[in-house]
């Protein structure tokens, strides 16, 4: 099987771009604000029509909770700062704060906190029907930041942060389901879970590409976990797991059972820091996998006194392990910034990583915090981990 890269132009999508594109003549944008003709969000919700454009003034609707029924709809928050829509103590079916129950549709520039539900898994957005698009979203003090999934889901410079508050069943900052045909995470700034993972997915396809997933000071379990398996491709993230930290899981993968036909790891030029002195504990923990299954390891910066892998099989090469972040010579580990520093043991020590599939695995791009992304220098040879260091005369650009 062939794994299309991560552009988010599936088939169903461009079915969905061309659809659009035949509405756009009678497309409407309806303005929500104090000023506007709907003063909630909710309200504009209940007369839109596919292919409208909903845009929210700048402010806070608290307990504007809602479902979202009408498919092929930009939900856009206006202004710097995203768009509040605190809980309230209110929640939509007993699930979230926004219920995404039609398809194909965009939310942009909205922070949601606080979700709280009777079963004690709400979400800022449940996530029930196929082929959604989240961008430059908060998710705050929620059981669940995002959960859920179905058909194609995009999630991109969103920040989660103090989710995953509940211990038993644990709730996460990110929890995808198996309904999740392909998931692009990327540019995302995970942090401070609390007793939940800060990317759970069990999706057929995981692209996790760039993102920033820190533990910090938070008391989560995992970092990333991908309990099922599937066909996951991590590339240029910074993972850190801290000394708070309920479980010693960096990366886990197959933790509770392979359920997927098309299964593959190809961790990729991250940077990934262990602080939590726990032992039994690996960077990538690889469970319950078929006897031929082989991770790719490949460039990554690995800092702390546990072993790579526990994997049987696996494919690993150029990869750094480093006892202590003084020896990684990080910009400033303290606030957790692990740009290299021009002294740092990790460059001009990577190799080219190959492909997966048709995928190059070459990282393109490096997390800029917080929750954005810039172009990553294309330097020969490359530095391992997340961050290419520039300033050294003697480098040269690509050839």
């Amino acid at each position: 099987m062939k794994n299309n890269p991560p552009i988010f132009l599936t088939s169903c999508f461009i079915l969905a771009l061309a659809a659009l594109a035949t509405t756009a003549a009678s497309a409407d944008t309806l303005k929500v604000g104090p000023n506007e003709k709907f003063a909630k969000p909710s309200d504009a919700f209940k007369l839109a029509h596919p292919g409208d454009t909903i845009e929210i003034a700048p402010g806070s609707y608290p307990g504007d909770v809602a479902t979202l029924s009408t498919p092929k709809l930009t939900i856009r928050g206006l202004g710097k700062e995203p768009v509040k829509i605190p809980a309230a103590g209110k929640n939509a079916q007993g699930k979230a704060i926004w219920v995404a129950a039609a398809s194909d549709l965009t939310i942009e520039n909205i922070e949601f906190s606080g979700a709280r539900v009777p079963d004690r898994n709400g979400a800022g957005i449940r996530v029930e029907a196929p082929n959604l698009s989240i961008r430059n979203c908060r998710f705050i003090d929620c059981e669940d930041g995002i959960l859920g999934g179905n058909g194609d889901l995009l999630i991109e410079h969103c920040t989660f942060d103090h989710c995953g508050p509940v211990a038993n069943p644990a709730t996460h900052s990110v929890y995808i389901s198996d309904r999740c045909t392909k998931l692009v995470f990327q540019y995302n700034y995970s942090t401070f879970s609390i007793e939940g993972h800060l990317l759970k997915t069990r999706a057929k396809e995981s692209w996790i590409l760039y993102n920033r997933l820190a533990d910090e000071k938070g008391t989560g379990s995992a970092v990333a976990d991908f309990p099922n398996g599937g066909y996951v491709v991590m590339i240029g993230n910074i993972l850190q797991k801290g000394t708070n930290a309920q479980n010693t899981r960096v990366i886990a993968y197959g933790m509770e059972g392979i359920k997927h036909t098309n299964n593959a790891l190809f961790v990729i030029n991250n940077t990934m820091v262990y602080e939590n002195h726990r032992s039994g504990a690996f960077f990538v923990n690889v469970q319950k996998t078929p006897a031929d299954f082989t991770p790719i390891i490949r460039n990554n910066l690995c800092v702390g006194t546990i072993p790579l892998t526990n994997s049987p099989k696996f494919d690993a090469t150029n990869n750094l392990l480093l006892k202590t972040v003084g020896e990684a010579h990080f910009v400033d580990p303290e606030k957790f910034d692990y740009h290299l520093k021009p002294d740092s043991p990790a460059l001009d020590k990577a190799a080219a990583p190959g492909k997966a599939g048709d995928f190059d695995l070459t990282p393109k791009f490096q997390y800029l915090h917080p929750a954005q992304s810039e172009a990553r220098p294309l330097l020969a040879p490359l530095d391992l981990g997340a961050y290419e260091w520039t300033k050294s005369p003697a480098r040269h650009s690509d050839p």
